[in-house]
């Protein structure tokens, strides 16, 4: 299948397009972030919906991008929105399959603005319920909350991101300590000061500590898949620190499933995810990190976090592998 994206997110659309261009499809991305940097890309100047008026997104403007652009992107058989799920709009009256993908709260930008989000509601139903639009979650809380304000299933497929063609090589003696604060952990230097690095540079160190800001970050995943040691703060002692989930409860927590305990919906996680992701180490303290480094193999944990990687990207496969094949009977 020929796909087109155009996204506000450099590395969930990066891990979509590595996983199925590996599977012998083609996926053009148009990018308006401003992390192309990262992959070494330049912005991609487009018309009507761009990083200045994205967050303005409505049925005019739906209907104004599609107009422009019917006849440039009228011979892919598909679409993928990303980041944010509301791009899926977008391609509604192509009338070819559409898939979104929630990394994050799906309503993006009107978390806020009831009206549209409601708006935004009633065409995501209306197009998964006509066979049109094909909706995933890549962790389990965006599901479970994608679910409950849709009323519609979403199907669970993790990130990869074996896109950094990088894996654990520790040369260094210290861990990287990943988190919005910089707290002072023996035998940890915030990632901070590292400035711009490369995977590489990152993965020569012993272990990642990590005070995770959202139930599912893109960084974790590569982490995760190139075999690099983590560190997470076990649930109880993780809402003792600053930072800590932030943007699982933003906006006061109103917009947090009503029928999820705050630790019910943090356990959704997925450094909680014992499926997906085991071999994680936890800490109930900072100093418990340096006895957890004294008493831990880190070589046997990256180990067994690359065997169980072959069976994941196996599953991840499959799973897009299955969907495509939907997709295609859509088309």
């Amino acid at each position: 299948m020929k796909l087109f994206n155009l996204d506000l997110h450099v590395s969930v659309i990066a891990d979509i397009k590595n996983v199925l261009e590996s599977m012998g499809h083609q996926v053009d991305n148009w990018s308006i972030s401003g992390h192309c940097w990262v992959f070494n890309k330049t912005r991609d100047a487009v018309d009507i919906v761009n990083e200045n008026t994205w967050q303005n997104l409505d049925s005019n403007m739906c209907d104004a991008f599609y107009d422009r652009y019917k006849d440039e992107l009228s011979s892919y058989d598909a679409f993928i929105s990303a980041y944010p799920p509301v791009f899926s709009l977008l391609y509604k009256k192509f009338n070819k399959p559409i898939i979104a993908v929630a990394a994050t709260r799906y309503e993006a930008p009107f978390s806020g603005d009831n009206e549209k989000w409601n708006w935004l509601n009633q065409e995501l139903v209306s197009m998964i319920d006509s066979g049109q639009l094909i909706p995933v979650a890549n962790n389990k809380y965006d599901k479970f909350y994608c679910e409950y304000y849709t009323n519609r299933e979403w199907e669970h497929i993790p990130s990869s991101c074996d896109y950094t063609e990088s894996s654990y090589r520790p040369v260094k003696n210290n861990c990287i300590l990943s988190s919005k604060e910089n707290y002072n952990i023996d035998q940890c230097t915030h990632i901070k000061s590292l400035g711009r690095h490369s995977w590489d540079q990152l993965y020569s160190h012993k272990a990642i500590v990590h005070i995770p800001y959202n139930a599912s970050i893109m960084s974790i995943f590569e982490q995760y898949t190139a075999n690099v040691p983590l560190f997470f703060p076990t649930i109880e002692f993780g809402k003792s620190l600053n930072g800590y989930l932030s943007e699982l409860f933003f906006n006061l927590n109103t917009n947090t499933p009503p029928c999820l305990s705050d630790n019910q919906a943090i356990g959704l996680s997925d450094f909680y995810d014992e499926e997906w992701m085991p071999h994680l180490l936890f800490y109930n303290s900072f100093n418990e990190i340096s006895k957890i480094l004294l008493d831990t193999d880190l070589m046997e944990v990256s180990n067994n976090m690359k065997n169980f990687n072959i069976k994941r990207k196996s599953s991840i496969k499959e799973k897009w592998s299955s969907l495509l094949y939907r997709a295609a009977l859509v088309a």
